[in-house]
């Protein structure tokens, strides 16, 4: 999700309603994986940072933050699901 948000961003054309909509997606994949548990509930607590991340985002870009700080903040929540990743590769999919 975050590599479809990336480009998005890249290109300058995420909305509010596609990064509401990634964070949304991202919240509901972790709670089936989690609840079917192929995801620790820690993996999924670690996750949700990323996905609270990604509601941030949104509401800066609903607010009308100049794109360059909504790319900073990307990447630090980019640079946060690598090392999420490394400490639970399950969820490289879901944050990928």
């Amino acid at each position: 999700m975050l590599h479809e948000l990336g480009r998005l961003l890249e290109e300058n054309i995420l909305s509010f309603d596609a990064a509401k909509e990634m964070g949304e997606d991202m919240s509901l994949a972790l709670a089936s994986q989690r609840n079917s548990g192929e995801i620790s509930n820690d993996a999924f607590l670690e996750a949700g940072v990323i996905q609270g991340g990604i509601s941030v985002l949104a509401n800066m870009v609903a607010t009308g933050v100049d794109h360059s700080e909504i790319l900073v903040h990307f990447n630090q929540v980019r640079d946060r699901a690598a090392i999420i990743c490394r400490n639970y590769p399950e969820l490289t999919v879901i944050l990928g």
